[in-house]
């Protein structure tokens, strides 16, 4: 899994520098273009460089794929059901509902270390989708920056870098949610069941 995340980090950090690189050679080709026709460029290059923050971002939130209301109530009703579990007699279970406990168990750490990891990623992507939008709707309204069009290009050069930094970032963390609530599901689905049948009734 470490080598996974390395994996990510490195290609995020090469589109991150390929994407920075062509932003520069390409806001360096405006400012030496025929200046009737730099307002209408310069606002095109922005969009599609907003465009790539888009996309980028429908990425992240293609990662959410469990619903994090769904993850936080499976967390309390396994916290429960444990602390129910304590008052069951351990000789009363069979070597095949121990196994099922335990992989229970296994399951309910995943959900209770990631739930605030998930919360706040989320609130993130929120953030992010507002950020580009207002960058956007400034690039679209012409007014987007000030003084000269280089100085201009350059604001938005660095706020381009700043959203795209947090994208990468934010994209690392939602893979890696992904990938544990992925694993961690088929142990649930098989588990829960057998689990919650061993609890006295209306307890959870």
């Amino acid at each position: 899994m470490l080598l996974r995340h390395e994996l990510v980090r490195l290609v995020s950090k090469v589109a991150k520098n390929l994407g920075i690189c062509w932003v520069f050679v390409t806001f360096f080709a405006v400012g030496c273009g025929d200046s009737t026709n730099g307002e209408s460029e310069k606002q095109a290059i922005m969009l599609q460089y907003s465009d790539s923050l888009w996309q980028e971002h429908k990425l992240v939130t293609s990662l959410f794929r469990f619903k994090l209301d769904v993850i936080k109530e499976r967390k309390t009703d396994m916290k429960a059901a444990l602390q129910q579990l304590k008052f069951v007699e351990a000789s009363s279970l069979s070597e095949e509902q121990e196994s099922q406990v335990v992989k229970y168990e296994a399951v309910y750490r995943v959900y209770r270390d990631i739930v605030e990891t998930y919360t706040n990623t989320v609130l993130r992507a929120e953030e992010l989708f507002y950020a580009i939008k207002g960058l956007e709707k400034q690039v679209k309204a012409g007014n987007y920056g000030t003084g000269s069009d280089a100085e201009q290009l350059n604001q938005f050069k660095k706020e381009f870098q700043s959203l795209k930094l947090k994208l990468d970032t934010l994209l690392v963390d939602a893979e890696f949610i992904e990938h544990q609530l992925s694993a961690v599901e088929p142990a649930y689905q098989s588990a829960a069941p057998k689990v919650e049948a061993l609890l006295p009734k209306n307890e959870l």
